[in-house]
């Protein structure tokens, strides 16, 4: 298995659930709640695509996913000397982009399978672009719209990520992956895992299914200038790869 040389090429759907806050200026933090199961009617937009080299003990993997969100009526707080609460609607954008390099530490043969795992490092660039639109009551009397100059930031950072990846199975039939990885940056941190079933038929296709975790924390500026994010995407993932 170390000896090949194969490119995996693949797409994937990402599920997720989001729950978190972002604060986007003026101290206002929306908290955000979609739930997986509602996850078709408030994205907007999604895309993903990933390919991975191999070639003896070397893993080269590159992975992008893109999409739009919307989440409606969500609810934050302002703290002034006023109670004042805020509908929002939060829109926003994202992409992640990865790249690794890996190396295969440990690979364990057994009668019908084989244990591999490999221990990474790369890098994941983020863009997020938020529009926080919102409708303010205070004291629960008077109510005022802000559609029109609602709360929108733009920004990116990347992460330096150290990753773990163990796999088991054969170059046929059913096996598993399990991902787990840490990412800093100077003013972000993220965190995933992931744990996955596989089945890889008599030709080239790999069909692939289970759950994945990842949190990204980014924090940014002060005042009318702050940006704070911290939000949790969770949820099922499927997809299918060819192998060249």
């Amino acid at each position: 298995m170390a000896e090949e040389t194969w490119t995996d090429l693949g797409t994937y759907l990402f599920a997720f659930g989001i729950e978190g806050d972002a604060q986007v200026r003026n101290k206002v933090t929306a908290d955000v709640d979609v739930g997986f199961d509602d996850v078709l009617d408030n994205l907007d937009m999604g895309f993903s695509v990933y390919v991975e080299h191999r070639r003896d003990k070397w893993s080269f993997i590159g992975d992008y996913i893109y999409f739009g969100v919307s989440a409606d009526n969500s609810t934050a707080f302002e703290r002034t000397i006023l109670s004042i609460e805020v509908e929002l609607d939060v829109e926003f954008e994202q992409s992640v982009l990865e790249g690794f390099v890996g190396y295969r530490a440990l690979e364990r043969d057994y009668e019908t399978t084989t244990l591999g795992l490999d221990l990474l490092v790369g890098a994941r660039h983020t863009t997020l672009d938020i529009d926080l639109d919102s409708e303010a009551s205070v004291l629960g009397l008077i109510r005022s719209g802000d559609r029109e100059n609602g709360r929108s930031r733009e920004e990116d950072w990347t992460d330096i990520v150290l990753a773990l990846r163990l796999q088991c199975g054969g170059d046929k039939g059913w096996g598993s992956s399990f991902w787990v990885d840490v990412g800093d940056g100077s003013d972000s941190s993220s965190k995933q895992f992931m744990a996955l079933a596989t089945y890889r038929d008599d030709g080239n296709w790999r069909f692939f299914g289970g759950y994945r975790y990842y949190n990204l924390k980014y924090e940014t500026g002060s005042g009318s200038s702050e940006f704070d994010v911290d939000l949790d995407y969770t949820g099922p993932l499927f997809g299918a790869s060819y192998r060249m």
